[in-house]
């Protein structure tokens, strides 16, 4: 199935694709399959939840783009952070257009999309751009319900509606992560498993968070941290024993709020990163 079926009607009006991915995830949160739909559109990576993650991972991350002739950002788009920057870029990307058009005695604004995997922060990006003063356009001639174009005041439209990549199945390691992060729904990967890959995770870049909220010591195997958590949660079975499952859900559910602490899962030069572009 096309996974811009939603927003099919729009993508030949689009001039920018606005890419948002996870910041402790980059390369493995990305949108599979989304050069198809780039073709001569610009692209801007959006780095979202980068208050969750390393800052000095993120930045090592925006100067891979930077590289790679990308334009990346890092924002928080709960709190607005880094949203200011990312107006910039649209609103230069609007004047190179204007100017543009004015050579061929044309004109128009510049359109832009947000797109990307599920629960990386779309839906909360387009409010922060848009605001309360956005004007809505309306919908386009032979489209009668459903995404609108939000004009900004600095010559450029936001689709209000993102388009949805589903995350494809990836190697397991991959999906425990983006289930770790909450980018793969839970009924994928055990919770226990994903718990399992995030402490490799963790220790393989020596950030074992749980150490000062649990008084673990970084070494222990899964079980047992899922025992320590349980125990000290109250997630107790009729016998005594723990609810492992119950202690796994409620662990992954503290390290994507960051009760954990702060945390990036890969870096650019990781082999083992699912897309280092």
């Amino acid at each position: 199935m096309n996974p811009l079926l939603n927003i099919q009607p729009y993508l030949k009006l689009v001039d920018v694709v606005v890419e948002v991915v996870e910041a402790r995830l980059p390369a493995s949160s990305r949108c599979r399959g989304i050069e198809e739909f780039l073709g001569t559109k610009g692209l801007i990576r959006v780095l979202n939840k980068a208050d969750l993650a390393l800052p000095a991972a993120t930045q090592e991350w925006l100067e891979h783009y930077k590289e790679q002739g990308i334009p990346a950002v890092a924002v928080n788009s709960r709190e607005g952070r880094g949203v200011g920057r990312l107006r910039s870029l649209l609103g230069e990307m609007a004047r190179k257009k204007k100017e543009r058009l004015s050579r061929q005695g044309r004109r128009g604004p510049l359109r832009a999309v947000i797109v990307g995997i599920p629960n990386v922060g779309k839906s909360s990006l387009i409010n922060r751009l848009v605001g309360r003063a956005a004007t809505r356009t309306g919908d386009r001639p032979g489209i009668t319900r459903g995404p609108q174009w939000v004009r900004q005041g600095d010559g450029w439209e936001l689709l209000d509606t993102p388009g949805v990549f589903a995350p494809p199945h990836r190697e397991a390691r991959t999906a425990a992560l983006l289930t770790a992060v909450g980018c793969f729904p839970p009924d994928i990967v055990r919770p226990e498993e994903a718990v399992g890959e995030l402490l490799k995770a963790l220790r393989e870049n020596n950030l074992f968070l749980p150490s000062t909220t649990y008084g673990l010591k970084g070494d222990e195997p899964v079980e047992a941290v899922l025992e320590i958590v349980g125990r000290k949660r109250g997630f107790l079975l009729p016998g005594g024993g723990v609810d492992l499952e119950r202690a796994a859900l409620f662990f992954l559910r503290e390290f994507r709020r960051g009760d954990l602490g702060k945390a990036t899962l890969e870096l650019p030069g990781d082999l083992g990163s699912a897309d280092r572009s």
